[in-house]
């Protein structure tokens, strides 16, 4: 089961997003190889802020609907809900992308003609067990078609056909909690909230 991550919720103070990755490392006198085993994944770390007695029952409600390691949290950056960069509209993939494509080729049409996507920005792809969001690598400007072409890290896990639309407002990747155990800590003046330690899985 998917649990959106609440819109309302703004009683965090500390967002960290990385990323994990696999890599198998050989090591010999001759040098040093290294090869990846699976596709890198997102991690995320949430640090919410000192609760009233009141505020804190929207926090624990996502903990408790998340069921350890069960459910999965649909999140977004939330310190980068949408890209540093000026273009907007309805984007979608200006032709077909291939599985391990690092590249995208978006097409938002001639409204968006001279509007960048800038590095940092994050775009995501697909739902449910297609859902990804990958990271700008460079800054880029649309041309006078509103078409704009920009590499990506993570490289697409899936492929994608043409036309298929690029989210721009919060893009979520899927996350499961790092530990099932998690408490609250009550005190005077206030609820002092657990971490919440995510790393993405996308499997249903």
């Amino acid at each position: 089961m998917i649990i959106t991550f609440p819109s309302t919720l703004t009683l965090v103070t500390g967002v960290e997003w990385g990323q994990l990755r696999r890599d198998l490392n050989f090591d010999s006198i001759f040098g040093s190889q290294s090869a990846e085993l699976s596709p890198p994944v997102w991690t995320a770390l949430l640090t919410p802020a000192k609760f009233s007695r009141a505020e804190y029952a929207e926090w624990e409600t996502v903990l408790l609907q998340l069921k350890g390691r069960q459910n999965q949290l649909a999140l977004w950056h939330l310190d980068r809900p949408q890209p540093r960069g000026t273009m907007r509209g309805e984007m979608v993939l200006n032709g077909a992308h291939a599985q391990g494509d690092d590249a995208l080729n978006i097409s938002a049409g001639a409204g968006q003609a001279g509007k960048t996507l800038l590095a940092g920005d994050r775009l995501g792809l697909g739902s449910g067990t297609t859902q990804q969001v990958v990271r700008v690598l460079a800054d880029a400007t649309a041309d006078a078609f509103g078409a704009i072409s920009v590499p990506v890290e993570s490289s697409l896990r899936n492929a994608f056909g043409t036309a298929t639309p690029v989210t721009w407002d919060k893009p979520c990747a899927l996350f499961r909690r790092v530990a099932s155990r998690w408490s609250m800590k009550h005190a005077r003046g206030g609820v002092d909230g657990t971490v919440l330690d995510l790393v993405e899985d996308w499997n249903a």
